[in-house]
C-alpha cells in the first residue's frame, strides 16, 4: 500500500470517528433505580442471552427488532430464543418483554418521532448488542450498521437520559510486540492495521463511545473475546469461525497438522452474566471491561477436544487439508479459506481481564473452563440440531 493510499485510509477513519455535535452529556439514574431497559440485537446470539439475564433481574426489557410489523418482529424474537434453547425457561418472564419494530442504523432507530419519544420516556439504560458480524465484508459496507447505528443509539440514550452499555470486541486490539496480554486500558488499533472490516467498524464505534464519555455521557464498554456456546446447555451459534473450522475438519475426516490457530474462546453464559452484573454495579459504570477466558486454546488442544468427543480425525499437512476442503463445495470452511489463511499467518493478541475480575469479586459470576464436559455439551447441541454428524468413537 502506497503512502498516498495509507493517508487516504487514515483520513477516512479520522472522519468517521468524529462524534456528532448534537450528542452531549447528561446524568442518568443509578443502576439500582433502573427498571426498564432497551436492548438492541435481541435476535442475535449474545442478545438472546442478555435478554434472559435481564429478565432474571426482574427488569422490563424493550427489544428493538426489524420486521414489517410487531407480530413479525416478535416471531423473530421468539424463534431466536427457541434456537438457543432459551424460550421454555423464559416463558414466565416474557410478559415483561416489549417488542418495538425498528432499525438501529436508521434515524430515530427507524421509529416515528412519537414512538421514539415514548420509548425514551420509559427507558433508563440501553444495552447495545446489535452488530453486523461479517468477516468477509470490507469496512465501508459495515459503516452504516456500526458507525451510523452507534450515533443513533447515543442519540436515543441522550433523549432517554439513560446509561449506555456498549458491546464492542477484543478484536479492536493488535497483538503487543512483546506478546504482553492486552488489558482493559490498553491502546487499541490503529484501524488501518486491523485485519477485518468488522473489527475496523467496531474500533470506529468504540472511538465514538469514548468521545461521548469524555463529553459526559454515562457509558460502559464491554469487549467479549471469541464467544462460544452456553457451558450448560451447549447452545452455540453455528457460524462461529472456530466451529466452522472444526466442522470442516469433521467433514473431510482430516485435521491440519501443526496449524497456527490460537483463539480465546469464552462461554456465552459468562459473557452475558458479566455484562449484566457489571451494568448493575454503580462502581462499575464508566469503565471498560473484558469478557475473556483465563486461557486461549490452540489448534492441537481443539483436536484433542474433538478426538475425546468421539471424532476420529487423522492429521495431515495443511496443504492436503486445504485441498480436501476445496474438493467439497459443501464444506463449512470453503467460504472462509481466505480468512483462515490470513489467520494462520497472523499473530493474534492475548488478553487480560484483571480489572473485570476484580470488579466481579463478590458476585457469583465466574468464567467456566472449556473442558471435555463443556465441549461435549457443545457437540451434543450441534448433533441434536443436525449441524454435526454424531461422533462414532468413544
Amino acid at each position: 500500500m502506497t503512502s498516498t493510499t495509507l493517508k487516504g485510509v487514515a483520513e477516512e477513519f479520522d472522519a468517521d470517528t468524529v462524534l456528532a455535535d448534537d450528542i452531549t452529556g447528561y446524568d442518568a439514574p443509578a443502576p439500582q433505580d433502573v427498571s426498564e431497559v432497551l436492548l438492541t440485537g435481541a435476535t442475535g446470539f449474545l442478545g438472546a442471552f442478555l435478554l434472559r439475564d435481564l429478565l432474571e433481574r426482574g427488569l422490563v426489557v424493550h427489544c428493538l427488532v426489524r420486521g414489517k410489523d410487531a407480530e413479525t418482529a416478535r416471531t423473530r424474537l421468539t424463534a431466536n430464543l427457541e434456537r438457543y434453547d432459551l424460550l421454555e425457561g423464559l416463558r414466565p418472564g416474557l410478559d415483561r418483554v416489549r417488542v418495538h419494530t425498528g432499525d438501529v442504523a436508521q434515524p430515530r432507530l427507524g421509529m416515528t418521532d412519537e414512538a421514539h419519544a415514548a420509548l425514551a420516556a420509559r427507558v433508563d439504560a440501553v444495552y447495545h448488542a446489535a452488530a453486523k458480524v461479517n468477516f468477509l465484508t470490507v469496512y465501508k459496507w459495515l459503516r452504516k450498521a456500526t458507525v451510523d447505528a452507534t450515533h443513533e443509539v447515543l442519540r436515543f440514550s441522550q433523549a432517554a437520559r439513560a446509561t449506555l452499555h456498549h458491546v464492542s470486541t477484543t478484536g479492536v486490539f493488535l497483538p503487543a510486540e512483546d506478546g504482553t496480554p492486552r488489558g482493559e486500558l490498553g491502546r487499541t488499533g490503529p484501524p488501518e492495521d486491523l485485519a477485518l472490516g468488522y473489527t475496523k467498524s467496531k474500533w470506529v464505534s468504540e472511538q465514538l463511545v469514548l468521545q461521548a464519555r469524555r463529553r459526559g455521557v454515562p457509558v460502559t464498554i464491554h469487549r467479549p473475546g471469541q464467544v462460544w456456546g452456553d457451558s450448560r446447555s451447549g447452545a452455540c451459534q453455528p457460524n462461529d469461525f472456530v466451529w466452522r473450522f472444526m466442522k470442516g475438519a469433521i467433514q473431510t475426516g482430516v485435521y491440519p497438522r501443526r496449524f497456527r490457530l490460537r483463539m480465546n474462546m469464552v462461554p456465552i453464559d459468562y459473557v452475558s452474566a458479566a455484562i449484566v452484573a457489571l451494568s448493575r454495579d454503580p462502581e462499575a459504570l464508566g469503565g471498560v471491561y473484558h469478557q475473556v477466558s483465563p486461557r486461549s486454546l490452540d489448534a492441537d488442544e481443539l483436536l484433542g477436544l474433538l478426538r475425546r468427543a468421539g471424532y476420529d480425525l487423522k492429521e495431515t499437512s495443511t496443504l492436503r487439508w486445504m485441498k480436501a476442503v476445496a474438493a467439497d463445495v459443501n464444506n463449512s470452511m470453503l467460504p472462509l479459506m481466505r480468512v483462515l489463511v490470513d489467520t494462520e499467518k497472523t499473530e493474534l493478541a492475548e488478553f487480560a481481564d484483571e480489572l473485570t475480575r476484580e470488579r466481579l469479586k463478590g458476585t457469583d459470576v465466574t468464567c467456566p473452563d472449556i473442558d471435555d464436559r463443556v465441549f461435549a455439551a457443545y457437540v451434543g447441541y450441534f448433533v441434536r440440531n443436525g449441524m454435526l454428524p454424531a461422533p462414532t468413537g468413544r
